[in-house]
């Protein structure tokens, strides 16, 4: 299969569109179009939908499914093509959560950044559940995940944890302080911004707020936080990390329960059987990985 197929079949499943596709790859309508009907041939399956006549193509459902592979291949392709460039460098792949580059993780980056000799270094930001199935798939070297899950090809070992605490926007003219403990009953649920810390979390918060309550704003990730206060009686409960960073802008409360929460768990990913080109680079990571839980 040549890459150059594969890079077609995307462009136009982007697009939906021939002649956009065409342009963007600079080819003839003609030759995107023979493009797609050899890799219709080799794959034995039709990826879209034609009508005569209309320049425009519709995906069908293996042209759908077909997306994701076809995109994990041309990353292969390419990680192929570079490794002739690579010689004895060191690389390493690394798989986290959007909290954790937000207020945890970037010390370490700056430490493997300035090692030496010199880390080709790669960064993805996923769900925790997508990082089990990243490191099986080889498409990072290790991972950083809130969920303890078992899979046959995947070690999973706790790597650190960390208190989770309230966060409340403070009041024009206030300076940011600690606030006294609270009952988890004084905080309206309809003031929360929500984000999803993992299962014990889940359990925990569940206990004292209706995880249905109207009004509820419901976050993917800890920076949009940020984005939806607006108000001193809004909410948010975080790791202490991201308040600590939140309170270094001068805006921002930080209280404890009296009705204590998990901590937040964080656990180190990697493949059972790593290659041995990454064993170097994963006992650097280690290295300065140890150093920055020694200083939290």
């Amino acid at each position: 299969m040549d890459h150059s197929i594969i890079d077609t079949f995307l462009a136009v499943a982007r697009t939906r569109n021939v002649g956009q596709a065409a342009e963007q790859l600079n080819l003839s309508q003609s030759a995107v179009s023979k493009r797609l009907k050899l890799l219709e041939q080799e794959i034995g399956v039709e990826l879209f939908e034609r009508v005569k006549g209309n320049k425009s193509f519709c995906l069908t459902s293996e042209g759908e499914g077909f997306i994701d592979v076809a995109e994990r291949w041309l990353a292969i392709w390419r990680e192929t093509q570079s490794f002739q460039y690579r010689g004895a460098q060191l690389s390493l792949a690394i798989g986290t959560l959007d909290s954790l580059n937000y207020a945890l993780l970037p010390q370490l980056y700056q430490a493997l950044s300035r090692h030496q000799p010199r880390l080709n270094l790669k960064v993805i930001t996923a769900h925790s559940r997508e990082l089990y199935d990243a490191v099986d798939r080889r498409e990072v070297d290790v991972a950083f995940t809130l969920l303890r899950r078992e899979h046959p090809n995947v070690v999973m070992q706790r790597c650190f944890c960390e208190p989770m605490v309230g966060l409340r926007l403070a009041a024009p003219g206030e300076s940011p302080v600690a606030l006294p403990p609270v009952h988890p009953h004084s905080l309206d649920p309809g003031d929360e911004l929500f984000v999803y810390w993992g299962p014990a979390y889940q359990m925990w918060h569940d206990q004292w707020w209706n995880p249905v309550s109207p009004g509820r704003i419901v976050l993917d990730t800890a920076q949009l936080i940020f984005s939806f206060f607006y108000h001193p009686r809004q909410w948010a409960i975080v790791p202490l990390s991201v308040a600590n960073k939140a309170k270094r802008s001068g805006t921002f409360h930080t209280f404890h329960f009296t009705e204590g929460q998990p901590d937040r768990v964080c656990y180190k990913i990697v493949h059972k059987y790593p290659p041995s080109s990454t064993l170097e680079s994963l006992k650097i990571l280690d290295f300065y990985l140890q150093e920055l839980i020694d200083s939290l």
